[in-house]
């Protein structure tokens, strides 16, 4: 998917650190700027996760960074840990808190992490975005009221919804309360028709795209590790759900997520994959 300058892609959400893991970073980063990818937010799972994000933040343009504690995580961070993550999200290329969140989706394997666990990390991180004025991204897994709950005690939050993974009137619900939906790969996939139909209703200025990669790959990408690039099979399927053209929607996600994120317009070497990377 060709895209004009100032009209690239945004991945709004995607875990570099687990490509870069993987062997597979310089290869997925190539791959996006050769897709029309102009910038990528990478998220941060922990203290250590967040802190090798600045890294690679620094090392690369058009890469930016979040700051987050994942609902995964055995134990609320301790006041040390909020220190480092206050620390790193004070860094120039931090835009956002997250992710952060609530998952009800127990298994073994999968996470056994209390909800009570669950809450107090949330709390905290929502704490910490609104004390630095940030925008807060949001991990709901078959928790809609419970994380609105959480956000409605809370004035002053906002951010993203990431992975929307509700219906239209959760989308409506969201965008109420100062959240954007960002769509992933799901929204590509067989018997999505919720998250299709919250995809088709939500306004204009409140969507967003995002790969999560390595994770959850859209068609026509499915059984392979999810790649910043593949947020344009994304951002075309959104085009057709909201019946535009697929310029339009590229555009329109990326001015969008400009200013949801609080990212620059990428100007000269600032893109991504423009000249050599930062060391």
């Amino acid at each position: 998917m060709a895209t004009e300058p100032g009209g690239g892609l945004v991945d709004t959400h995607c875990h570099l650190v687990l490509l870069e893991d993987r062997g597979l970073l310089e290869e997925a980063l190539e791959a996006a700027a050769a897709a029309g990818v102009e910038q990528i937010v990478s998220i941060g799972l922990d203290v250590e996760d967040s802190d090798r994000n600045r890294v690679l933040a620094e090392r690369h343009p058009g890469i930016f960074f979040t700051v987050g504690w994942h609902p995964h995580q055995k134990t609320a961070p301790d006041p040390a840990q909020m220190r480092d993550l206050d620390a790193l999200l004070r860094h120039p290329r931090a835009v956002a808190v997250g992710e952060v969140g609530l998952d009800r989706y127990w298994r073994p394997g999968y996470h056994e992490v209390p909800l009570e666990v669950q809450r107090r990390s949330l709390a905290a991180l929502l704490e910490l975005a609104v004390s630095h004025g940030k925008p807060v991204v949001i991990h709901d897994r078959e928790a809609h009221d419970e994380v609105l709950a959480e956000i409605d005690v809370r004035p002053g939050v906002r951010g993203v919804m990431h992975c929307f993974s509700g219906d239209a009137a959760h989308a409506r619900a969201s965008v109420a309360r100062g959240f954007a939906c960002s769509f992933a790969g799901t929204v590509t996939f067989p018997r999505s028709e919720a998250i299709q139909a919250a995809a088709r209703a939500v306004p204009d200025d409140a969507w967003v795209v995002e790969t999560d990669a390595p994770f959850l790959a859209p068609v026509p990408h499915r059984g392979r590790p999810n790649q910043p690039a593949y947020v344009a099979a994304t951002t075309a399927a959104l085009a057709r759900l909201r019946q535009i053209g697929v310029a339009d929607a590229a555009r329109q996600s990326s001015a969008n997520a400009r200013r949801w994120f609080g990212l620059p317009a990428p100007r000269g070497g600032d893109r991504l994959g423009n000249g050599a990377a930062r060391r």
